[in-house]
């Protein structure tokens, strides 16, 4: 500053070091969103928090001598704000703080990914951080480098989120029939018929119903939950009926092309009724009329309002002037997002109220058992004053006596068809619910092979009874034949009986005698596969062919005999054979029982379930059970990877049993490809528990890794899964240049020795006293004398350009006396080097030659053998993945990089494509060109995730 002139001034803002995310919340629900609506993200990943630095000076004081500078600072970061489950349509709005955008908008920085199952990871993640590049299948996010202003504080978004199923209503919204059947598909039951589901599509079409999801209620719901709400919003009734799902709109006014069902099932007279308490016919509970509510609010979501709550109304303007207003609560209908919508929804809450006034009950027989909600039907019943009154059926009650007790909400008086059903033509026969069972048949109790049951120690039981009344029986059982409990319930006659004629073990053909005749021929294949297994004295056997003879006996035949791990053997006339189905009773025992004699008793019921007998008054059976043990399940996969340290990891699929007595799981492995459990190698001594599991046992090359599950008494599963390992070279911790020397029988290497081709050595030369093969000394002539004679001295030299700058060092594989030397050439010098001898490891330059002697000593004693010799040197790494990479059956030049490379190791990480094994075969390192195999060897199609490891080539 001079004598006389002004000064600087600096004003710095404090720098902010971290900025605030109020939307990052851990193990939130991911919604999934079927129609449009508005949601708010969540953070899953931010990086790259940046503070950008502004300047700006002003003048002041006479002259403009001082200048002022104020530096102030503004901030990015990178981020990614989850929204659903992909894949959605599209992005509408968006709303950033209190601003409305148009998706797609340059001035949000932030780009859709629509949740694809096979979308990539964000280019900025993956070019930045590669280590954190993740691609998030099926979720859909936005992501971007976003602007937080001066203050270091992230914007609160939103986002109009255009979902799936869209197609299915007017491109917004969906129909609530498909929105049902998506959500019974979520849930296991998309193969399920819903009868009445294209009748509610077309309503819901016609009146305009459409909905989507309700975006203030986006955490988990039960599937019930969200079919009842939608129900309860359309107007219409869901129910299980016969075993089958049914959907009935309630509307009774035509809507559009749509018309509501206007038959009459039945015409109900008091001949009809069955009288209740008191004797009434039909009895009903009508609203006072201060429950008659002629104002009703709906509550919903206004789509053209930003998607803010609003609520409209819909009043009886005739009943108001009448009876002043009556006010409803209002009711919540978020699945809609259109003003038209809710006032359409609250114009029928209006209707229904006021026409479904009247609730009536009555009872009816079995007879009507064809009514369920939604069906119409007319009530007579003159001491009521209730004359041609419609109603619809809004449930049905089944009672244990055969009476069914329905409730049926008035209908408005209209033009409905006649009665569909006349149920007064002929007179209905009285049902006796009562008649007696009869008493069980001797049973049939076994204990199949153990490959045919679920349980260890697993007892079968069969029974049938003669009376035709005979519904089934209830099962017990006791160790004591005084304390019993109940096993189960048996609803169906089996069918068992006894050999007529001898079963030799050869015999492909039986005759038996049965208590039942239903049997029926099938194919080979599924006789092969068990589909008709019987059971005769411990041995499980199918048979192809069944024929009924004379005199009621059946003869089978096309047998396919010791099936389910059991013998073929002989059975004499007699034996007892059962056909084994659904109609047996399986129950577990415990290993306490094995050995010891157990009771079993039979209490017979009637074909409605009644008159059941005492135990008391039933014969009990004593059984012997046996051990039978099961094996546990097989293990599904097997797979495996090689880690850089050259540790193998394991992992598997497998699915307990219930209860679970698995103990562990036990891996062998055999060289090469052969699949041979018994000849296995253990990989470990007792049994592997825990997965992913890591060894270092299994030997480095091709070979078979197998694996069984093994239970708590030492069962194995039956099947054993398999990988066959073999991945590819080894990605080394440091890269390393690596010259072999010995490559083709030493042909980069000039030697004064003898490189014999049957072993790839160098050796002294031949000598008219000595002769070198495979390493043995023989005379070429009975005058020679082996005395007095040595191995000559030979020298072997190689030389290769070093591709990086590095650390150097050989290893040797050297019988006998000598001494390795070596010198550096830099490139472009002209000075001699000197040979030094080799001792430790020593920096060496790109581009420079390096050279390698080794010098075989003369001598009488010991022949100098030389084996082996490899140059390398540390350089620095590179590695490239590429995923999804399409690979041809004549193999592909990878998309490497790095410039100027050369190939270390190639490595698959994971495969697709039918055949294809886990590992490449390499055909050219320079330029670095693969192709996949199959376990033939064969070079075959597919698509893998590869890594590419090498370096930069600086002698190019």
């Amino acid at each position: 500053m001079g004598l006389f002139g002004g000064h600087n001034t600096t004003i710095r803002e404090n720098k902010i070091s971290s900025f605030t995310v109020s939307t990052a919340e851990y193990g939130s629900t991911v919604p999934e969103i079927l129609g449009t609506t508005r949601i708010s993200p969540n953070v899953i990943y931010y990086d790259d928090f940046t503070a950008h630095e502004h300047r700006q000076s002003q003048k002041s004081g006479k002259g403009g001598g001082s200048r002022t500078t104020t530096i102030t600072y503004t901030y990015t970061v990178a981020v990614i704000l989850a929204l659903c489950e992909g894949q959605i349509s599209g992005i509408g709005k968006m709303w950033k703080d209190k601003s409305l955008y148009q998706y797609p908008n340059g001035d949000i920085g932030l780009t859709l990914f629509d949740g694809k199952a096979d979308q990539k990871p964000w280019a900025y993640v993956a070019g930045k951080h590669p280590d954190k590049a993740l691609a998030y299948p099926g979720l859909a996010y936005m992501a971007g480098v976003i602007d937080l202003g001066d203050g270091g504080s992230m914007p609160s978004y939103n986002f109009e989120v255009k979902g799936k199923l869209l197609e299915t209503g007017d491109g917004i919204d969906v129909n609530p029939a498909d929105y049902i059947l998506y959500v019974l598909n979520k849930i296991g039951l998309g193969g399920i018929e819903i009868d009445g589901i294209e009748n509610y599509r077309q309503y819901c079409k016609e009146a305009d119903m459409l909905i989507s999801t309700p975006s203030d209620k986006l955490d988990a719901k039960a599937a019930r939950e969200i079919i009842n709400d939608i129900a309860n919003i359309t107007n219409a009734y869901i129910f299980w009926s016969n075993n089958r799902l049914k959907i009935v709109p309630r509307a009774d006014r035509p809507v559009g092309k749509w018309k509501p069902d206007k038959t009459i099932r039945y015409n109900l007279t008091p001949d009809d009724f069955i009288p209740q308490t008191g004797g009434v016919c039909v009895s009903y509970s009508r609203k006072d009329s201060s429950e008659i509510y002629n104002r009703i609010s709906v509550e919903f979501l206004n789509r053209a309002n930003a998607y803010e709550k609003e609520i409209v109304n819909y009043q009886d303007n005739d009943d108001i002037k009448d009876f002043g207003v009556r006010q409803a609560s209002t009711t919540q209908a978020h699945y809609l997002y259109t003003k038209t919508r809710a006032v359409r929804l609250a114009e029928e809450l209006c209707r229904k109220n006021k026409y479904e006034r009247v609730k009536y009950t009555f009872k009816l027989d079995w007879a009507f058992c064809r009514l369920e909600p939604g069906d119409l039907v007319m009530l007579n019943d003159p001491l009521m004053g209730i004359e041609n009154q419609p109603a619809m059926i809004d449930s049905a009650t089944e009672g244990t006596n055969g009476i069914i007790t329905f409730t049926a909400i008035s209908r408005a008086k209209d033009v409905y068809s006649g009665a569909e059903y006349n149920v007064h033509y002929n007179e209905r026969p009285l049902i006796d619910f009562n008649p007696d069972p009869g008493i069980c048949e001797p049973p049939m109790i076994f204990q199949p092979p153990a490959l045919m049951t679920s349980a260890d120690n697993e007892v079968w039981i069969g029974i049938w009874g003669k009376n035709p009344n005979w519904g089934g029986c209830s099962v017990w059982g006791s160790d004591t034949n005084q304390y019993y409990k109940k096993l189960g319930t048996i609803d169906n006659r089996a069918r068992y009986g006894a050999l007529t004629k001898p079963l030799n073990r050869e015999d492909t053909v039986l005759e038996m005698a049965l208590n039942q005749d239903a049997f029926t021929s099938v194919d080979a294949g599924s006789a092969k596969n068990g589909d008709t297994v019987m059971y005769v004295d411990g041995e499980a056997l199918s048979y192809q062919t069944a024929e009924l003879l004379e005199g009621g006996t059946w003869r089978l035949s096309g047998l396919v005999r010791g099936q389910f791990g059991s013998e073929a053997d002989y059975h004499v006339p007699g034996a007892r054979i059962a056909r084994c189905d659904e109609t047996f009773l399986k129950s577990g025992l415990a290993d306490s029982y094995i050995g010891k004699t157990v009771y079993f008793k039979f209490t017979a019921f009637n074909i409605f379930g009644g008159m059941e007998q005492s135990l008391a008054d039933v014969q009990a059976y004593a059984f012997k059970p046996v051990s039978v043990q099961i094996p546990p399940p097989d293990v599904t996969a097997l797979n495996a990877e090689k880690l850089a340290n050259g540790i193998r990891r394991y992992w598997w699929k497998y699915t307990y049993p219930e209860p679970n007595d698995v103990a562990g799981f036990m891996l062998k492995y055999t060289q090469g490809k052969e699949l041979n459990w018994d000849t296995g190698i253990p990989v470990q001594e007792g049994l592997i528990t825990n997965q992913p599991y890591e060894t270092q046992t299994v030997r480095p090359g091709t070979h078979a890794v197998m694996i069984k599950a093994v239970d708590q008494n030492g069962n194995e599963s039956k099947n054993f899964a398999y990988c066959l390992l073999e991945m590819g070279d080894l990605l080394q911790e440091n890269v390393l240049f690596d010259k072999d020397f010995g490559t083709d029988h030493w042909a980069d290497i000039k030697t004064s020795g003898l490189v014999l081709a049957s072993e790839g050595c160098i050796h002294a030369k031949n000598t008219s006293a000595m002769w070198h093969e495979a390493g043995m000394r023989l005379w070429t002539k009975l005058t020679a004398y082996m005395w007095d004679t040595a191995f000559v001295a030979y020298e072997v030299t190689g030389e290769f350009v070093a591709p990086a700058s590095g650390q150097l060092w050989l290893t040797t594989e050297i019988e006998g006396p000598a001494i390795v030397y070596y010198r550096q050439l830099l490139k472009g010098s002209t000075a001699e080097e000197l040979w030094k001898q080799w001792s430790d490891k020593v920096l060496v330059q790109a581009s420079s030659t390096i050279q390698v002697k080794i010098v075989a000593k003369n001598s009488s004693i010991q022949e100098t053998i030389v084996k082996g010799l490899h140059a390398y040197i540390d350089v620095p790494d590179r590695q490239e993945h590429f995923e999804d990479l399409y690979v041809p059956a004549a193999g592909i030049e990878l998309p490497i990089t790095t410039p100027n490379y050369m190939t270390t190791a190639v490595r698959i990480d994971a495969v697709q494509g039918s055949g294809v094994v886990m590992y490449p075969k390499i055909l050219s390192r320079t330029p670095c060109r693969i192709a996949l195999l199959n376990e033939g060897g064969n070079q075959v199609a597919g698509t893998a995730d590869i890594t590419w490891q090498g370096f930069v080539n600086e002698t190019v």
